[in-house]
């Protein structure tokens, strides 16, 4: 019987990569990572202000306009009270003519008439005399401090005639001036150290007001209004426009 040579099975080789091959292929994907995480930061980076600023100028035009249009309602409060007295006083007037005229007529006829009594007309309240529920502002005055553009101004806020109650409302203060040859009105929230829109408004008689302003650079303050505007119909408010007149 013959023999049969045995081969023995033969073993792949595995080559392996040198090691300064594979620390190369390392650094490679390690840059690539790098770069990828840096465009990602820098497109954030300037993407991120102009959707920020967007709502910041969109919410100060709203706080200016929403404070023009509490200004004009007061004003047309006031002018439609105004019209309201006057009417008052025109059908006082009228009536009274009116008695006036048919007295002669009924003297003239045959028949006895009773008397006509002609009610007396009331005196009628000026323009200039307040409401007795207006409120008014005294001793305002507007003192220099220690530092060159912080000014302190102070009033006092009380009911007017035998009003009485309780006073809740706010007290809005705003600077006219110039900014160089530009007209500028800065309000209380532009002016104040902590930023606050108003001042709040509470007292039974008379409530004393003394708050600091801190001018910008460059401005030149010409008047100051200050407008208090309490809640509810029972009292009536009231605005003053008092000239600057500190020396520069």
């Amino acid at each position: 019987m013959a023999r049969q040579k045995v081969v023995p099975p033969v073993t792949p080789r595995i080559v392996q990569d040198p090691p300064g091959q594979r620390l190369f292929r390392y650094v490679l994907l390690f840059c690539a990572f790098s770069l990828a995480v840096w465009f990602s930061y820098d497109y954030g980076r300037r993407q991120a202000p102009a959707s920020a600023e967007a709502p910041l100028a969109q919410s100060r035009e709203s706080e200016q306009r929403i404070a023009e249009l509490e200004q004009e309602r007061d004003a047309l409060k006031q002018q439609a009270a105004e019209l309201e007295q006057r009417m008052k006083q025109a059908n006082r007037a009228l009536k009274a003519a009116q008695a006036r005229t048919q007295a002669p007529q009924q003297a003239q006829s045959p028949q006895r008439a009773a008397p006509v009594l002609i009610p007396e007309p009331e005196p009628a309240t000026t323009e200039s005399e307040p409401a007795d529920n207006t409120l008014k502002l005294a001793n305002v005055r507007i003192e220099q401090t220690e530092s060159e553009n912080v000014f302190r101004i102070g009033f006092s806020v009380m009911q007017a005639g035998d009003s009485t109650g309780r006073v809740i409302g706010t007290i809005w203060i705003a600077v006219n001036g110039f900014s160089g040859k530009t007209p500028r009105s800065l309000s209380f929230k532009m002016l104040s150290p902590d930023r606050r829109q108003y001042v709040k408004m509470g007292f039974d008689q008379q409530q004393d007001v003394m708050e600091d302003v801190v001018l910008p650079e460059g401005f030149r303050p010409k008047n100051i209004l200050i407008e208090a505007k309490p809640y509810g119909e029972k009292h009536t408010g009231t605005s003053e426009k008092i000239a600057w007149d500190m020396t520069w």
